[in-house]
């Protein structure tokens, strides 16, 4: 027997697989090329794609006689949640993502730092694999998801491939309500994911000391008012930079509003923490009189109601630029401080000589500290201070099953917990009269 050719105008087949690829005129008509798929993923039959083709032709006729009338064409787009590109941008544009109030609804926007989160690992997707964004999102299985995740696993490391899944699923979630994108499943869950190992690492009471040194050394004072600020209210970076100074309540608790979920915790104000707080008051009124507030600009009135703001330009920080500030004064507290010229401290050398005067000795336990560590830090020193579990949660926020999460990891560190709970038990059993 023959074999029998089969042509479908403008259509090619890959591996028993039909694409629509059009010519450099049908291009100039507004065309690309694209799959021969169902909405659900499924590839279209030889049947199929001839019907769809010739339906693509009546098509393209119509749009050449409209251009031969001189009308400008514009480019054929399929809808946007055909491609998994699609799908995450008319999630990004949705108001579960940007917001929205419709009558007594109403639906607060993520936070920019979420949605930046969140883009920043569609961006790592598009970069591992730009084809997988043209696919049909209804075309990802379980199969496919997991295939993904361990090639991203590989090439990006685990954080990001677990990153990049939860972005996804969270999109399929919200995709699969709207019923955009064929979508009826959520491939991405269930997924066979190691966790990565706990960053275990909580400041000193050397490293805070180290650090709040050289911020005041190098002039940065805000940066030490940042660490107190995390170490006693046990807050997220973003929600300590946003936090408006609202006063104190009737106790002289500092009023937080979480910006992240909007909950609103009274911290009762550590001396410490006042005497920071006190000193940015009296440094920003030495700077801008009264008179010069009224009359200055909008960023700058703002400024002056945030705890933290960065009192070089005295406009709030962006979380960019309080990185960098951070990782100058974490490096400086590394290396050590000496006199340069006119007594302005500089960074030690890498090598110091014997008998080298500091103004600020090195600290090698600050070099990989973040801010982040801050908020494990604070549950950490509640818990070794005999703090419950409910009482961190008061003053940090956490939920119960963080704090217990973050305990776990680090109260093992400390002996001095196995010993205050060994004292425990012996009382109880002289109490109860247990005699073993």
């Amino acid at each position: 027997m023959g074999i029998v050719k089969v042509s479908i105008p403008n259509v090619s087949w890959r591996g028993g697989r039909p694409r629509f690829a059009p010519g450099p005129g049908l291009r100039k008509l507004g065309y690309k090329g694209e799959d021969l798929r169902h909405p659900d993923g499924r590839w279209m039959s030889l049947d199929e794609a001839g019907a769809w083709a010739q339906r693509r032709v009546r098509e393209i006729a119509e749009r050449r006689g409209r251009k031969a009338a001189g009308e400008k064409l514009a480019p054929v787009r399929r809808a946007k949640h055909e491609t998994i590109e699609g799908l995450f941008e008319e999630w990004f544009a949705s108001p579960w993502m940007a917001g929205e109030s419709k009558g007594r609804r109403e639906v607060r926007p993520k936070a920019p730092g979420t949605v930046k989160d969140y883009r920043y690992k569609v961006n790592a997707l598009r970069a591992f694999d730009a084809a997988f964004m043209g696919e049909v999102p209804a075309a990802v299985t379980p199969q496919v998801a997991q295939a993904l995740f361990e090639g991203l696993w590989e090439a990006k490391g685990l954080h990001t491939a677990r990153g990049v899944v939860a972005v996804c699923s969270a999109c399929w979630k919200w995709a699969k309500g709207k019923g955009r994108g064929g979508i009826t499943v959520n491939p991405w869950l269930g997924l066979q994911k190691p966790m990565p190992a706990p960053r275990l690492v909580t400041w000193s009471d050397q490293a805070v000391t180290a650090f709040t040194a050289a911020a005041d050394l190098l002039g940065r004072p805000e940066m030490g008012d940042a660490l107190y600020l995390g170490l006693f209210t046990g807050q997220r970076q973003r929600d300590r930079l946003d936090l408006e100074d609202a006063g104190r309540d009737d106790a002289g608790r500092i009023q937080v509003k979480q910006g992240k979920t909007g909950a609103i915790v009274a911290i009762p104000a550590a001396p410490q923490l006042v005497a920071r707080l006190e000193a940015a008051e009296r440094r920003r009124k030495a700077t801008l009189a009264a008179a010069t507030l009224a009359q200055a600009p909008a960023s700058r009135r703002k400024a002056w109601s945030h705890l933290i703001i960065d009192e070089t330009a005295n406009t709030p920080f962006k979380s960019d630029w309080y990185r960098h500030v951070f990782a100058q004064v974490r490096e400086a507290a590394v290396r050590g401080l000496v006199a340069g010229e006119g007594g302005t401290p500089v960074l030690g050398p890498e090598k110091p000589p014997a008998g080298l005067e500091w103004l600020l000795p090195p600290c090698p336990a600050v070099a990989g500290l973040r801010d982040q560590d801050l908020r494990d830090t604070a549950v950490t020193w509640l818990g070794r201070a005999g703090c419950t579990v409910p009482q961190i949660a008061s003053i940090t926020g956490h939920s119960y099953g963080s704090i217990h999460q973050v305990l776990k990891h680090y109260l093992a560190l400390h002996p001095e917990m196995a010993d205050a709970a060994i004292g425990k038990l012996m009382a109880w059993m002289k109490i109860t009269g247990i005699a073993v």
